[in-house]
């Protein structure tokens, strides 16, 4: 049996919702929702997750860890009902007029019709995110007074990726205990990468 097509036009439209709903608006627990009951997130470094509710417990964990970075569509492309995406993981330098520190990302996500996802899988460069944090980390040294949740800078990619103006982050996690995922031995779900 072949995989089943959808219209185009409504893989374009529930990238544009899944997008918006996780990477720019930050409702981690309404992206997690987008995903099919037996969908899985798997990234090549953390690992597997299944489903909405561990990729939900996944993303803030992550997330909420590294609360500084944010995510701009560089571009994305559709084959039928797969969606493949690239983003820049950026932090505003905390230094007044200074460069984002940013790394890429590739994502790889499966249409499963009816506005929801079968799968994500990600990659992206150990190296080079544990430079960005760490780096960000020495410039807050020197400016402790930044806002360390600024998203400053959306590129000029693509033009509907991007919040509204005068929008202020306010991701899913804020105000909940969310325990933050900084390495592997934090997560005691999902499948986990051998190393």
């Amino acid at each position: 049996m072949g995989e089943a097509t959808y219209p185009r036009q409504e893989v374009e439209e529930a990238f544009r919702h899944y997008f918006m709903t996780g990477p720019v608006l930050e409702d981690w627990i309404a992206w997690s929702q987008l995903f099919t009951d037996d969908a899985t997130y798997n990234d090549h470094y953390w690992g597997t997750f299944h489903g909405p509710s561990e990729i939900q417990r996944f993303l803030e964990g992550t997330m909420s860890y590294a609360s500084f970075v944010y995510s701009p569509l560089v571009w994305y492309n559709i084959d039928g009902s797969q969606v493949v995406y690239k983003v820049i993981n950026r932090a505003d330098n905390p230094a007044p007029g200074g460069a984002p520190f940013e790394c890429p990302s590739l994502q790889v996500i499966q249409y499963a019709g009816d506005g929801k996802w079968a799968s994500e899988d990600d990659w992206w460069t150990t190296r080079e995110m544990r430079l960005l944090g760490t780096d960000w980390v020495a410039a807050l040294a020197q400016f402790p007074d930044a806002d360390t949740m600024s998203r400053a800078d959306w590129g000029g990619w693509v033009d509907w990726a991007r919040p509204p103006g005068g929008h202020v982050a306010k991701p899913s996690w804020i105000g909940r205990d969310i325990p933050g995922i900084a390495r592997l031995a934090d997560i005691t779900f999902g499948d986990r990468h051998r190393r």
